[in-house]
């Protein structure tokens, strides 16, 4: 007895236990924190403005992919849900309202302007902007 009560206290004192409080910081996270520290002080001043531009320029196509395919499903759902009238079914108000939802996305995302039924969307005197005069 006396020899399985070692073994079990031998595989119990190996048995480690994580605290939430016990944090170690790694080499590497030191290595990543001072190389994030030289990019800002070595890089950024010297091409920080056409840095800007580029994040810009690539956001701006990110933005431009979004609303196109926006656009694009948004139209499809609008299309698809006014089509069921003339095939003898009720219209999906589901499919209604998303679409238009996704059409005001894909507008304010392009900056397209889009007219549907007297609405315009992606305008910016109808998006509640154009003020009182």
């Amino acid at each position: 007895m006396g020899y399985k009560s070692r073994e079990v206290r031998k595989k119990v004192a190996k048995v480690k236990y994580y605290l939430p409080d016990q944090r170690k910081t790694s080499r590497a996270t030191m290595y990543i924190f001072f190389g994030i520290l030289t990019f800002i002080l070595v890089f950024f001043p010297f091409y920080g403005i056409n840095l800007r531009y580029q994040v810009g320029f690539v956001f701006s196509k990110i933005f431009d992919t979004i609303g196109m395919i926006s656009l694009m499903v948004g139209g499809a759902m609008t299309l698809i849900s006014f089509l069921s009238v003339f095939t003898g079914r009720s219209v999906n108000t589901k499919y209604l309202i998303g679409g238009i939802l996704l059409l005001w996305v894909g507008c304010w995302c392009t900056g397209a302007v889009l007219d549907l039924f007297g609405l315009s969307f992606g305008d910016s005197t109808s998006s509640g902007q154009g003020g009182y005069h």
